[in-house]
C-alpha cells in the first residue's frame, strides 16, 4: 500500500490529506501532520473520501450521446462525441453558446476551458458556477473597496485578533479546520461574536450570538458602524479615506432602536455585540453565503468591508468550493479575462497571438434563467439542482443542446444530449488556489476511472475540429501552469518548479487603496403574506457538500441523518398541527415540493430551513429568479413560503 499526499476535493480551506492506496483503490484517509492549512487535522468529510469513491458507484465511465432527449444514451468513442458536438454547434453564433467552468477542478483545467470558449467559439459567455453563485459579490466588493480581488489575510491570522465577528457563516460546519483554529484562539482569550438567521453550531461557541431576521444583515452592519463612530471606537486614520464623510451621513439613520426592531434582536444582546467590537484592538471578520446570497449581496459585502476599514480589521475570507478563487483568477467570468478587465484584451491577444472577443458575456443566471443560449457546456456543476427557480431552469435545459462534463451522474445529466466523463480532482494533476489565495499542488492519487479525460485534454483534442489546435499545444498540466504564470498578473511571482516540487505559493495578496462604499437598506427580497406566512432559508450541512454527488455515497456521512427534511420550529409545527416525520407540501410563488418535516429547536418561529444537498429535496424550486443586479448572484437565503400537511 502506498501513501499519496494530495488535496481534499471539498471546501476552500484546501487541506492536504494522506490517501492510502492499493491496487488503484483508496482504502483509507489520514490527516497530513505537516499541512499548514489544516494544521495536521482534517474534517469528517475529508476523512471519509475513501467511502465515497470506493466502488466508483455512479461514476460516468464513457462518453455518451443521444440524438433526442427522449432517447436512451448510447456509448460512443471520444472521437464520435467530438464530431457529434461539433456538428450540432459549429454554425452557432458566439452569443448562442455558453460554457460553464467549475471550482471543483484545477486551475489548469479552468484556464483551458475559458481559453477554448474565447478562441474556438469566440464567445465571452463563460462563467464559473461556485464563483457566481456564492462569492462573486465578495470578490467584486474587495475590488471596489481595496482594488484587489482576494482577501489579504490568512487562516493563521485568527491567532492575532482579540475579537472575531462572524456573520452569515457557520465555520463549525462549513470550514471545520478554521473552526479548530477559532476554538484554539478562543481558549487563548479571543472573544467570538456572531450573527445569523438560524441558530447554528458556531453560535454555540460565541460569547454573543445575535439571531437576526433574514435579509437585515445590512441594517445590523450599518447600526454597528454608527455606534462605533458615535463612541469614537474606530481607527481615526480612516477619516481621510475616500467616502468617510458620506459613510457618516448614511449611518446616521441606523439608530440602535431602529436596528433592534428591524433585525428582531434583544437590546442587551445587541449592545453586548457592539461593545465587544468597539473594545477590540485587533478585530477579525468572517462572512459566508449568508451574507452574499441575497439580492442585496453587494450592498451587504460593501457594508462589511466598510466595517473592516473602520476598525482596521482583518478579513478571514474563505470560499465554498475547493478552487472557487482559482476559477475566477483564471478568467472564467463573462466580464473578466485572465489578464484582467475586458479592456485588457490587447494584452491577452499579445500573449495568445490571436483575437479575443469583446463585450460582456452571459452569466450563469442569464444563460439558464433569463436568455438561454442554444447550446451549453456544463462542467462540474449540477445546474438542474443548484440554480434557483428550477422549474424554469429545467424547461430551458430541455430546449438547449447540453453537453455535461462531470464525474458522476446527477440530475443535470438527465437533461444532457452528450455526457463526457471527467476525473475527480484526486485523479488529476495540476494546481488549485484555496480561499487564502494559496496555490497548491494537486497530485494524482489514483489513475482515472474508466475513459475519463480532464477538461484541458478534452478541449485540446476538440480544438482540432475548429482549426485552432495550435493554441492548445500542451503535453502536460505543467505546460499550462507556465502559461498561467505568464498571463495572469496575480500569479506572475509564482515559481512553477517549486510548486510542482510540492511547495505552496501565494498569488498576489496586495491592498492597492482603501475606499468606503456606503450602502442604504432598500428592503428585503421577499415578504410574508397570508398565503405564504413563513420565510424559507437554505443552509449547508456539516456532513454533506454541494449537491451531494460524493458525500451522499458515504455510509458514515449518511448515518448522521441530515437528510432531505424541512426543518421548522416547535411553535410553527404546533400551529400547523405537524409532527416529526410527517409529509408536508412547501409552496412559494414559483413552485412547490413535498418532503418530510423535522421539528428543530434551532429554527426560529416564522422560519423554515432546508439543506440543498439532496436530489430528493429540490429546495431551489422554491426560490424565484431574484438576484443581485450588480453581480447576478442569486438569492438563496429568503423567500416566502406556505406549508401544509399532506393528507394520508
Amino acid at each position: 500500500m502506498k501513501t499519496v499526499a494530495s488535496i481534499c476535493p471539498y471546501c476552500g480551506c484546501g487541506c492536504r490529506l494522506l490517501f492510502m492506496v492499493e491496487n488503484n483503490k483508496i482504502l483509507k484517509m489520514a490527516p497530513d501532520k505537516s499541512d499548514e492549512p489544516s494544521e495536521g487535522m482534517a474534517c469528517i468529510k475529508g476523512l471519509t473520501i475513501h467511502e465515497t469513491v470506493g466502488n466508483n458507484d455512479g461514476r460516468i465511465l464513457k462518453p455518451l450521446i443521444r440524438m433526442d432527449k427522449d432517447e436512451q444514451f448510447k456509448e460512443a468513442s471520444w472521437d464520435e462525441a467530438y464530431h457529434f458536438i461539433h456538428e450540432r454547434t459549429r454554425d452557432l453564433a458566439p452569443s448562442e453558446v455558453f460554457i460553464n467552468a467549475s471550482g471543483k477542478i484545477t486551475n489548469e483545467d479552468c484556464y483551458i476551458t475559458q481559453k477554448f470558449a474565447r478562441i474556438a467559439y469566440k464567445t465571452n459567455n463563460i462563467d464559473a458556477c461556485c464563483a457566481r453563485l456564492c462569492h462573486v459579490t465578495t470578490v467584486q466588493g474587495l475590488e471596489n473597496c481595496f482594488g484587489s480581488r482576494a482577501a489579504f489575510s490568512k487562516m493563521n491570522d485568527v491567532y492575532s485578533v482579540d475579537c472575531l465577528f462572524i456573520i452569515g457563516s457557520n465555520p463549525a460546519s462549513n470550514y471545520p479546520v478554521l473552526h479548530y483554529r477559532i476554538l484554539k484562539a478562543k481558549r487563548r482569550g479571543m472573544k467570538v461574536v456572531s450573527s445569523q438567521a438560524v441558530y447554528n453550531v458556531t453560535a454555540k461557541f460565541s460569547d454573543v450570538s445575535l439571531l437576526i431576521y433574514p435579509g437585515t444583515e445590512l441594517i445590523l452592519l450599518n447600526g454597528i458602524m454608527n455606534a462605533l463612530i458615535h463612541q469614537g471606537a474606530y481607527d481615526k486614520s480612516v477619516e481621510t479615506v475616500e467616502g468617510f464623510d458620506r459613510l457618516k451621513h448614511v449611518l446616521e439613520l441606523y439608530s440602535i432602536d431602529f436596528v433592534r426592531q428591524a433585525c428582531g434582536v434583544e437590546l442587551e444582546q445587541l449592545n453586548q455585540l457592539i461593545e465587544h467590537i468597539a473594545n477590540s484592538k485587533s478585530l477579525g471578520i468572517i462572512h459566508g453565503m449568508g451574507l452574499t446570497q441575497h439580492a442585496t449581496g453587494s450592498e451587504n459585502v460593501h457594508a462589511l468591508l466598510n466595517l473592516m476599514i473602520l476598525k482596521n480589521a482583518q478579513l478571514l475570507s474563505l470560499r465554498g468550493e475547493i478552487n472557487v478563487q482559482g476559477v475566477g483568477d483564471m478568467g472564467c467570468l463573462p466580464d473578466r479575462l485572465p489578464t484582467g478587465p475586458l479592456a485588457t484584451a490587447p494584452l491577452l491577444e499579445d500573449k495568445w497571438k490571436t483575437n479575443v472577443p469583446i463585450g460582456k458575456g452571459k452569466t450563469i443566471v442569464e444563460a439558464f434563467l433569463i436568455s438561454p443560449p442554444k447550446a451549453a457546456f456544463i462542467s462540474g456543476m449540477n445546474a438542474a439542482q443548484s440554480l434557483p427557480n428550477l422549474n424554469v431552469v429545467h424547461k430551458n435545459l430541455r430546449n438547449m443542446f447540453v453537453v455535461v462534463l462531470d464525474h458522476y451522474f446527477n440530475l443535470t445529466t438527465k437533461f444532457a444530449d452528450v455526457v463526457l466523463p471527467t476525473p475527480l480532482l484526486i485523479e488529476r494533476e495540476g494546481t488549485i488556489t484555496n480561499g487564502e489565495r494559496r496555490v497548491r499542488l494537486v497530485r494524482k492519487v489514483a489513475d482515472v476511472c474508466g475513459n475519463c479525460k480532464p477538461e484541458w485534454q478534452v478541449f485540446k483534442e476538440f480544438s482540432t475540429l475548429f482549426g485552432c489546435a495550435e493554441y492548445f499545444n500542451y503535453k502536460e498540466p505543467r505546460d499550462i501552469t507556465r502559461e498561467i504564470v505568464n498571463v495572469v498578473p496575480a500569479y506572475r511571482q509564482i515559481d512553477v518548479a517549486s510548486v510542482y516540487g510540492g511547495a505552496d505559493a501565494w498569488a498576489e495578496k496586495r491592498m492597492f487603496f482603501r475606499r468606503f462604499m456606503p450602502e442604504h437598506f432598500e428592503g428585503v427580497e421577499d415578504i410574508r403574506s397570508d398565503k405564504y406566512p413563513l420565510i424559507l432559508t437554505s443552509f449547508r450541512s456539516q456532513h454533506h457538500f454541494l449537491t451531494g454527488e460524493m458525500t451522499n455515497r458515504s455510509k458514515t456521512l449518511m448515518s448522521f441523518r441530515e437528510g432531505p427534511f424541512c426543518y421548522l420550529s416547535p411553535l410553527d409545527a404546533e400551529r400547523l398541527s405537524i409532527s416529526n416525520g410527517e409529509v408536508v407540501e412547501v409552496s412559494s410563488s414559483v413552485g412547490n415540493i413535498t418532503c418530510e418535516a423535522q421539528i428543530d429547536n434551532s429554527i426560529p418561529k416564522g422560519i423554515v430551513g432546508m439543506h440543498f444537498h439532496f436530489e430528493k429535496l429540490l429546495v431551489n424550486k422554491l426560490f424565484p429568479t431574484q438576484f443581485d443586479e450588480k453581480t447576478f448572484t442569486p438569492n438563496y437565503k429568503m423567500t416566502a413560503v406556505g406549508i401544509r400537511k399532506v393528507p394520508l
